[in-house]
């Protein structure tokens, strides 16, 4: 991997790992003002650490080869964008809250996000399980500093 390609690599983890961080740390936060006790906080940030770092065992594993009866998931195949289609004059019959980005055209998240499709499956999933195991780690490291009241 050259370096250029290594930086998007690092940027792609980076990425996943501050959105994984940022919706379980505003999920811990959540449970906490629930509880109205940041004892809750504390095991909210814990719980959901473990959570992360087993998810990224697990995505490791299943980038590895190993296959678990219970962990087989199909993807969905990717729609053809809005831009491609042969018929663009068809316009879908449903609303617009309902349509997804492939049904505009005007598009531009290509341009705009780290682009996958240039690493291969494996690599994909190899940032994914990195990316979960440092959130996981980095909740840990969150919840020993959040003092008890």
């Amino acid at each position: 991997m050259d370096s250029r390609l290594r930086r998007t690599y690092f940027r792609l983890i980076y990425k996943r790992t501050f959105r994984y961080l940022s919706v379980t740390a505003a999920l811990s936060l959540i449970i906490g003002a629930l509880y109205d006790s940041s004892l809750y906080t504390v095991y909210a940030f814990s719980a959901l650490g473990a959570c992360m770092v087993c998810w990224g065992w697990f995505t490791y594993l299943i980038a590895t080869g190993l296959r678990l009866p219970g962990l087989e998931f199909r993807r969905k195949k990717k729609k053809v964008p809005f831009v491609h289609r042969k018929d663009k004059n068809k316009r879908p019959h449903r609303p617009s809250f309902r349509m997804d980005s492939e049904d505009f055209d005007d598009d531009l998240t290509a341009a705009t996000v780290v682009d996958e499709e240039i690493f291969t499956k494996k690599q994909q999933d190899f940032a994914r399980a990195i990316s979960r195991g440092i959130c996981g780690g980095i909740l840990f490291v969150v919840s020993f500093f959040i003092p008890l009241s």
